[in-house]
């Protein structure tokens, strides 16, 4: 005991310069909001920078995992060329070709870190604002869906993934085509997620398809979420209890496409306007 009030006592100068930087900086960050603002994204970047350190050497143990589904999702894009599509009338797309415009940009980003077995689970991708990403994109592998990105800083961004309580998104059942919603149980199996709101007269098989809608900006019609695994209907309840295996297998993420709406600020500007027009007509 005798020791350490001595270490104190020759050391106090420092010591209490120590405690009283501390101090300033808690002050600081917390009584500014500009420097806690640059605080927190400096931060996301030592952060991001960590785990894609870490991302390298697990990549590099991983390389035959990766590189075998590299070759898939090139073979993928390759039966999605042009030239494997038979046009049996070529005459009415000539014609006018604002008939096709694209709507949905696509960009390719890394997984450097992810959770799948916590109450809510993240993503953090190597691509930030930097790459042309924004909160509100959505995320897919493999043409099924992933997440939807929330934050991001000059080269790193986070993605909700369907594994998060907080994640919703509008779905609809192939054959029916009609509506519900897909959760996802906090800490359940990350191999499987819910569909709600699934009306009973509606007919629903093992087996069956469940895909996006499209109704949002986050995703484009169509795109795959997985499979009907389970049907838990109770007879007390208006709608179906359905448990799906989703198509994505977020133990094995590794890369990722990042898709942004092109048409997006378009139609929020039109929204708005409605919006306006519909209280201006209230107050009269």
């Amino acid at each position: 005991m005798k020791n350490i009030f001595e270490l104190i006592k020759r050391h106090f100068v420092f010591i209490l310069f120590g405690i009283l930087f501390i101090f300033s900086a808690v002050v600081l960050f917390s009584s500014n909001r500009y420097q806690r603002a640059a605080f927190l994204q400096q931060s996301s970047d030592w952060v991001g920078s960590i785990f894609e350190w870490r991302d390298e050497l697990q990549r590099y143990l991983r390389l035959k995992e990766i590189n075998d589904q590299l070759a898939l999702e090139n073979a993928t894009l390759r039966a999605q060329m042009p030239d494997n599509f038979f046009v049996i009338d070529t005459t009415v797309l000539s014609k006018n070709d604002t008939l096709r415009m694209q709507r949905y940009a696509y960009r390719n980003a890394r997984v450097i870190n992810a959770s799948v077995n916590r109450e809510s689970n993240y993503l953090t991708l190597d691509r930030g604002i930097v790459g042309g990403i924004r909160p509100n994109m959505g995320v897919i592998s493999n043409g099924s869906v992933v997440g939807v990105v929330t934050s991001v800083s000059d080269h790193f961004s986070v993605v909700l993934p369907i594994l998060n309580s907080k994640f919703q998104e509008s779905v609809k059942m192939k054959g029916s085509g009609d509506f519900g919603l897909i959760a996802w149980p906090p800490g359940s199996d990350p191999a499987y997620a819910d569909v709600k709101d699934i009306p009973k007269h509606v007919q629903v098989n093992i087996g069956d398809t469940v895909l996006t809608t499209g109704f949002g900006s986050h995703f484009p019609n169509d795109l795959l979420i997985g499979y009907v695994s389970q049907l838990n209907d109770q007879p007390e309840e208006n709608f179906h209890r359905i448990k799906i295996q989703l198509s994505t297998d977020f133990r094995k993420l590794s890369y990722v496409q990042v898709v942004s709406d092109i048409f997006k600020g378009q139609q929020d500007s039109l929204m708005k306007q409605q919006q306006e027009h519909d209280g201006v007509d209230d107050s009269h």
